[in-house]
């Protein structure tokens, strides 16, 4: 690789040492690749990722989301491991469902559903198989620039190496859900992956990523970055399950576009990891379109959960809802920061955001920052956030009526986090995340 530049903000010590790691992570990687146009495309991004280099708490979007600890652990790309089936087995949760099975980061057919008898119109494929650079450039990678923006973005770019590829022709529409499991099986190892979904005209589909650990006490990192296409009148839901071991880090950023009277349904549950952000950029670029944006997320000990989103309406009679509940404990950070931006000439926009967030604990902390841009004056929007602990009324009200304080205050939370989960259209599904949820308040 050439000699690359300075990076264009003084580093600490810490973050210099963890921007040159993983420069030579991208070299070794580059080096076990045979596709010359691929070492190419890594070594330019390597250029912007040295001179990027990690954010700060002087950056804005990052002045409450600490990433020392991060930074402190050096998370290697070191390739497939062994697994067995009694683990895969408990991936799956209890109803029907396409599964599709990554092992530390890369494709493991040999656990995941035949691919080679899927219904009609639907093809899936690994990122590693479809990767193409013959034109000097990558078809899968349609927001790049925008990619490479974001710190964590620009990383994925440098180190990924597999994914999942997910088309859906016209009309089609796809009645079980496909579940990915990214597992999580080696101890300070780098999980790399860039995934890209599209639905053509009318298609639908369901789409569940579950983010695991093999054992409850592994230390890995997860980077992910999704595309996602959604052409005229295609509808898709997805459900993303961050449940990783709480020593963990989990990085997630989708980039989702929209087509004329299309709907995206997406809910994100934030369970595991030490560190974790989860961020929408969602563009309503026609007419008629649809969204909703839900997140539930609980944290606890010292673990760091950040869900951002960022919506733009750039047309008319677009609408878009969210609601995004943190629940806080012990010395736990919840970060929310939401943006709604209505252009100029998107009238009869509908953008409704709310974020309400419980503290469990005096020592807890939350800091949200929703926001509004607009630039019509014929819209309907509005955004909120509120934080607090549990109302004593509450408490009162349950105790009067023979529950003792433990299980009131449990009550009370878990009717306070289930509610974004209502967005989930498969009674089954919900059922299931909310058994996951449930579980990690109870222990």
């Amino acid at each position: 690789m050439t000699t690359l530049s300075k990076p264009m903000k003084k580093l600490s010590p810490v973050a210099q040492s963890a921007v040159d790691f993983y420069l030579a992570q991208a070299k070794a990687l580059s080096a076990r690749n045979d596709q010359p146009e691929l070492v190419a495309f890594r070594q330019s991004v390597a250029e912007r990722f040295a001179q990027q280099a990690f954010p700060s708490r002087r950056d804005e979007d990052w002045k409450y989301t600490p990433i020392t600890g991060f930074l402190q652990t050096h998370y290697a790309v070191e390739g497939l491991a062994k697994i067995d089936e009694a683990a895969i087995k408990k991936l799956l949760p209890p109803f029907d469902v396409m599964h599709l099975v990554f092992i530390d980061g890369y494709f493991s057919e040999r656990y995941s559903d035949d691919l080679s008898e899927l219904p009609r119109g639907l093809s899936i494929e690994p990122v590693k198989d479809a990767l193409d650079f013959s034109q000097g450039h990558c078809a899968l990678m349609t927001h790049e620039q925008k990619i490479q923006d974001e710190p964590f973005g620009c990383l994925n770019s440098m180190l990924f190496d597999d994914g999942v590829l997910i088309t859906l022709d016209p009309h089609c529409q796809v009645e079980r859900p496909i579940l990915c499991s990214f597992l999580q099986t080696q101890d300070g190892h780098a999980n790399t992956i860039r995934n890209r979904v599209v639905l053509a005209h009318g298609a639908q589909l369901t789409l569940i990523q579950q983010h695991v650990s093999a054992q409850p006490e592994l230390n890995a990192f997860d980077n992910v970055v999704s595309e996602i296409e959604l052409a005229e009148h295609a509808n898709l839901q997805q459900i993303v399950l961050q449940d990783l071991a709480t020593q963990g880090a989990y990085f997630g950023l989708q980039m989702i576009d929209q087509a004329e009277k299309s709907v995206f349904n997406s809910v994100y549950v934030g369970l595991g990891a030490a560190l974790s952000r989860h961020q929408n950029v969602l563009m309503m670029a026609a007419e008629h379109i649809e969204s909703n944006q839900s997140s539930a997320c609980l944290a606890s000990g010292k673990q760091v959960m950040d869900t951002r989103t960022h919506t733009e309406h750039q047309a008319w009679w677009g609408v878009s809802r969210q609601l995004h509940k943190l629940v806080l404990d012990d010395q736990a950070v919840g970060v929310f920061n939401g943006m709604i931006k209505v252009h100029k000439g998107a009238q009869k926009t509908d953008g409704q955001m709310d974020n309400k967030n419980l503290l469990l604990s005096k020592t807890a902390q939350i800091d949200s920052k929703p926001q509004l841009e607009i630039y019509a004056d014929d819209v309907k929007c509005s955004h909120g956030s509120a934080s607090g602990q549990i109302s004593e009324e509450q408490i009162f009200y349950l105790r009067a009526r023979g529950i003792n304080q433990t299980d009131a205050r449990r009550l009370v939370t878990q009717a306070f986090l289930l509610e974004p989960l209502e967005a989930v259209s498969s009674p089954k599904t919900q059922a299931w995340l909310a058994n996951k949820l449930t579980q990690k308040l109870n222990g």
